[in-house]
């Protein structure tokens, strides 16, 4: 017998009150925040019915006030989309069931999240979009592929530029701004918040900053904090860090505007050093800048954007100082740079691309009879 309106309704309501009060315990295992978020997307009528029961609980008119997505403006297009015949019922297929926190009275809920979800009939893409699960506390994870960038805007209003080959995951709460690094090159342009601090995790390190413009490159046991605009404080608890009264002591130094830190495997650099921003931040503008840096590590920079690599096995010509400006996908015009330097040679293949040092040959002495 195929279920009625009445009864999915009941189901997915009844779900719907179990998630929230798990939610608002805030006791969520990884698992059930995994589970929660697909149970989310499995159908608009689950966000629906999870805001019926946020209405209840008073909690809507903060988790919805978004100056870019009113309230008023979410009904109105959820209302056209119903018209439109865009949000249809189904029985839900349970991904997971939520976690058994079962309160009194909760055989009130069903009807109530019912009635209230009429008045806030939302899609879940119209939701997702507009503030990027940021009223659920959800995290959103953003990534690049090799070769390519991003620009977006964080739903407090702060920029992300992401590099080539880069990820991170983004997730907000009422105390703080918190984004991971994954991995690779990332640009932030945050937006002062009183409320919240904007705080970066990368590896071992950590960047706190209030209003400024800073740039984070992960690699290995590698993180590189570069400032272009304010201020930040970076953190490190090093290899084996130490405690006072039970909490770990952390590294701290606060790097300026044209400076930059490393920290290794743990270990914060001594002091940031002043750095050339238009050669640090070239990236955004796909380009690859470099003043007498050692070749090797240019040509790493260049791998991280082509699909050709180039190949430097020799010690010493990974250490050779080189300088230029070139397009990060213009190996060709690099390769022909590498030809005008003295002792070097480039062997092209159709896979790959040798630089080589160029081998001298000895002479043997001509034999002579007297």
């Amino acid at each position: 017998m195929t279920p009625s309106e009445e009864q999915i309704r009941t189901t997915v309501a009844q779900q719907a009150g179990d998630w929230f009060v798990a939610n608002q315990e805030g006791s969520l295992e990884y698992a059930d925040r995994v589970a929660f978020v697909a149970w989310l997307k499995a159908s608009p009528v689950h966000v629906e019915e999870y805001l019926g029961v946020a209405v209840i609980a008073r909690d809507l008119p903060a988790a919805a006030d978004d100056p870019e997505g009113s309230l008023e403006s979410l009904l109105q297009e959820a209302r056209a989309n119903e018209a439109d015949g865009v949000v249809s019922l189904e029985l839900p297929r349970p991904v997971r069931d939520p976690p058994v926190r079962r309160f009194s009275g909760s055989r009130g809920w069903p009807l109530a999240a019912s009635a209230a979800a009429a008045m806030v009939l939302v899609s879940a893409s119209l939701i997702w979009r507009a503030r990027d699960g940021e009223f659920l506390g959800l995290p959103m994870t953003y990534e690049t592929a090799h070769g390519q960038q991003s620009a977006l805007r964080l739903p407090d209003g702060s920029q992300l530029h992401l590099n080539t080959d880069s990820a991170v995951t983004v997730h907000y709460s009422g105390a703080e701004r918190v984004v991971d690094v994954e991995r690779g090159q990332a640009l932030f342009q945050v937006v002062h918040d009183g409320r919240r601090r904007f705080r970066v995790t990368a590896g071992d390190a950590q960047v706190l900053a209030v209003g400024t413009q800073f740039d984070i490159y992960r690699k290995l046991d590698t993180t590189v904090v570069t400032v272009a605009e304010g201020q930040v404080v970076v953190l490190a608890r090093g290899p084996t860090p130490q405690t006072i009264e039970g909490s770990p002591a952390f590294n701290t130094q606060r790097v300026n505007a044209g400076y930059q830190l490393r920290v290794d495997a743990g270990v914060m650099s001594a002091q940031p050093i002043a750095v050339d921003l238009h050669q640090t931040l070239a990236w955004l503008q796909y380009k690859i800048a470099f003043e007498r840096r050692p070749l090797g590590e240019v040509a790493d920079e260049f791998n991280r954007y082509g699909k050709i690599p180039l190949e430097i096995d020799d010690a010493a010509l990974r250490a050779l100082p080189v300088s230029g400006v070139f397009d990060a996908n213009d190996i060709d015009s690099f390769a022909r740079f590498l030809t005008t330097l003295d002792g070097v040679i480039v062997e092209r293949a159709g896979t790959r691309i040798r630089v080589l040092r160029m081998r001298l040959e000895v002479q043997e002495p001509i034999a002579t009879t007297r």
